[in-house]
C-alpha cells in the first residue's frame, strides 16, 4: 500500500468576546481548506507528479483551539471523489471525527508509526483540557489548552514525507500566529527558550535547530520538523502580519523604568503607503514610474509623510475591532520609538529614520528617502518575522503567508485572505523584494508572498537588504 498522507490545520481562538467554545470562524476556516484541497488534489489526480493518486486515504488532522479539541477526517478518493459534506462550514464540529485511543481508520489499514492516534498530541491537549475545568464554564475565561508546540511535536513525529501541508488559520503578526495570545518574554527569547505556558508562534526561537525546547530529545527537532513534509509540502500561515513587536517603555501609568513588548503599526506598511500605495494613485510624474511595469531607478526619491501614518495610527487605537491590537502610545511616542530608539534584534528604524528634525527641533513629520533605502528597510524588516525564519530554516518546504504591512480578512463564509485594502503593499513586496503573490494551480488566488523550497525568494530578501534596487 502507499504511504499515508496528512494535511495538519490550526485554528487559532477567535477573541470574539464570545463564550469559549462558541465562535468558530477560524474552524469554519479549516474546514473551507479540506473542501477546496479535496477538489483541487482530485482534478490534478492524473497529472504527471501528481501527489494524490484515484485511491488515495487523504487524512485531516485539525487542532481547534476554540474548543480545544483534535478531530481527524479521512478522504477517501477512490469513493468519495471530490465530495466534501457541508462545503459552506455551517456545522464543522460535525465533520471531524475525535481523534483518541479509539480511533480506527475506516478505509485500509496503518502501521503503528503510520496512525495518528499514536503521533499527535491529542492526549496531552485532552489532559491539559481536563486539569482546568474551572475555565471551561459557559460564561469562564477561555484556557490556553492547544500549543502551537503541540503541533510542532505532532508534525515532528510523523512518518518523513507524509505531510502535505500545515495550516494556521488564526490571528497573526510578525511574530507569527496567535493561537490563543499567551505572552512571550523577551529575557527566555534571547536564551532561544520558549517562555512556559506560552502557546502562540515566535519568530525568533520556533525555527532554531531545537525549535525553542532545551534537551536532548529537542537536539535535531527542525529537522524532525522539516523531514515530515512531503517534497511538495507547504507551511501556510493565514493570519495578518500588520504589527509591529518593539520592546520600550509602556504609556502610563505603568512603570517608566520597565520595558515590556509593546505593539505599534508595522512601519513598512507606512512605509510602503507613503512610498509606493498613496502616490501611484495621484498624478504626475512618480506616479506614472510606479505604476509602469519597469521598475524605477533605485535612486529616485521619494517623500514619505510619517505626520499622516502616524496620526492615522494614533485614531486607529480608538478603533473598537482595530484599537485592541496596539499599545496606546502618544504621537510623539510613536515617532520617539521609530526615529530615535534602538532595537538591534528586529528592526532597521533608527537607520532609516536616522533621528532626523525639521529646522524647529521636532520631528521631522517628512522624510525623503531613496526607493532603493526604502526596498532595503522592507527587506530589513521582513528578515525577523516569522514566514522569512520558517522559510529560511525549513528551506526544502514552501512557506506561505501574508507580506510585511498586509492584513488578513475572514467572514462567514470565505476563506481567509489578504484584505483588499492591503493589495497595494502586497504587490509592492512581489514588485520590489521578488516574493511571488501568485499561486500557481490555486483556485483563488489571495495575496499572500509565497517562499518557494528553492531558496529563491529568501535570497531574493537576502539581497535586497545588501543591495537595494538599481
Amino acid at each position: 500500500m502507499p504511504s499515508p498522507l496528512f494535511i495538519f490545520l490550526v485554528s487559532g481562538r477567535p477573541e470574539g468576546g464570545n463564550p469559549h467554545g462558541t465562535d468558530d470562524i477560524f474552524a469554519r476556516c479549516a474546514w473551507f481548506r479540506v473542501a477546496e484541497l479535496v477538489q483541487t488534489l482530485y482534478k490534478n489526480r492524473k497529472k504527471p507528479g501528481a501527489v494524490v493518486g484515484p485511491s488515495t486515504v487523504l487524512r485531516f488532522i485539525h487542532f481547534a483551539c476554540h474548543n480545544s479539541t483534535v478531530g481527524i477526517y479521512e478522504h477517501d478518493f477512490a469513493t468519495m471523489a471530490d465530495r466534501v459534506r457541508d462545503s459552506g462550514a455551517k456545522a464543522v464540529q460535525n465533520n471531524w471525527r475525535a481523534l483518541d485511543s479509539g480511533f480506527q481508520t475506516a478505509f485500509g489499514s496503518l502501521s503503528q508509526a503510520e496512525n495518528p492516534k499514536n503521533f499527535v498530541e491529542w492526549k496531552e491537549i485532552s489532559d491539559t483540557k481536563t486539569s482546568h475545568p474551572q475555565t471551561w464554564g459557559k460564561h469562564d475565561a477561555p484556557a490556553a489548552n492547544v500549543s502551537i508546540v503541540n503541533v510542532y511535536h505532532s508534525v515532528r513525529k510523523a512518518p518523513a514525507g507524509s505531510v502535505l501541508e500545515l495550516s494556521i488559520f488564526s490571528h497573526a503578526f510578525v511574530d507569527g500566529p496567535v493561537l490563543n495570545n499567551t505572552s512571550a518574554r523577551h529575557v527566555d527569547q534571547t536564551l532561544g527558550n520558549r517562555t512556559p505556558g506560552d502557546t502562540d508562534g515566535r519568530a525568533a526561537i520556533d525555527f532554531l535547530p531545537n525549535m525553542g525546547e532545551p534537551g536532548p530529545t529537542n537536539a535535531n527537532a527542525l529537522d524532525e520538523f522539516r523531514t515530515a513534509f512531503a517534497s511538495t509540502g507547504g507551511f501556510r500561515t493565514w493570519g495578518c502580519n500588520i504589527q509591529d513587536i518593539v520592546e520600550t517603555i509602556p504609556p502610563p501609568p505603568e512603570s517608566q523604568t520597565n520595558k515590556r513588548r509593546c505593539l505599534i503599526m508595522s512601519t513598512v506598511r507606512q512605509v510602503v503607503e507613503e512610498a509606493y500605495v498613496r502616490p501611484k494613485k495621484r498624478i504626475g510624474p512618480l506616479a506614472k514610474l510606479l505604476r509602469d511595469k519597469p521598475l524605477p531607478s533605485g535612486n529616485t526619491m521619494i517623500p514619505l509623510d510619517m505626520g499622516f501614518q502616524i496620526k492615522y495610527e494614533v485614531d486607529l487605537q480608538s478603533d473598537p475591532n482595530a484599537g485592541r491590537g496596539y499599545t496606546k502610545f502618544s504621537r510623539d511616542r510613536l515617532f520617539q520609538i521609530r526615529y530615535d530608539e534602538s532595537f538591534p534584534l528586529n528592526h532597521a528604524y533608527h537607520a532609516f529614520f536616522r533621528g532626523e528634525r525639521d529646522a524647529n527641533g521636532n520631528f521631522a513629520t517628512t522624510i525623503t528617502r531613496s526607493l532603493s533605502d526604502i526596498v532595503k528597510f522592507v527587506a530589513a524588516e521582513t528578515i525577523p518575522s516569522y514566514v522569512f525564519a520558517a522559510a529560511e530554516a525549513l528551506k526544502t518546504v514552501t512557506v506561505i503567508g501574508g507580506a510585511p504591512g498586509t492584513s488578513a480578512d475572514v467572514d462567514d463564509n470565505t476563506q481567509q485572505h489578504i484584505a483588499p485594502a492591503q493589495l497595494d503593499e502586497a504587490e509592492f513586496f512581489s514588485k520590489f523584494l521578488g516574493v511571488s503573490i501568485r499561486e500557481e494551480g490555486a483556485t483563488k488566488q489571495r495575496s499572500y508572498a509565497i517562499f518557494d523550497n528553492q531558496g529563491q525568494a529568501v535570497n531574493a530578501i537576502r539581497d535586497r537588504l545588501t543591495n537595494g534596487i538599481p
